[in-house]
């Protein structure tokens, strides 16, 4: 079989249908999704589209030093579902 070649709209997709699924996503869990689903994604290709979308979305990004984290941007102010209180200075 072969591997459907990677592009934004993908990416944003599988971000998208994630955060609406489990309230956040990884790089991670987007190249696992997309690879299910026949893409070919590799962990950097998928890391550089996902932060240039989240970016020009306004997504939130929670970067631990290990990974990031990426949400819906919180325009409510309610705390999100599943994640940790803003610690406001």
């Amino acid at each position: 079989m072969k591997l459907k070649p990677l592009n934004r709209q993908s990416v944003r997709m599988a971000a998208t249908m994630l955060m609406l699924a489990e309230g956040s996503t990884t790089t991670l869990n987007v190249k696992l999704y997309l690879r299910d689903r026949g893409f070919k994604a590799g962990q950097s290709e998928v890391s550089s589209w996902l932060f240039r979308i989240a970016t020009r979305e306004r997504w939130t990004i929670n970067d631990n030093g290990t990974y990031r984290l990426y949400y819906f941007p919180n325009f409510m102010g309610l705390p999100l579902s599943g994640t940790a209180p803003r610690v406001s200075k």
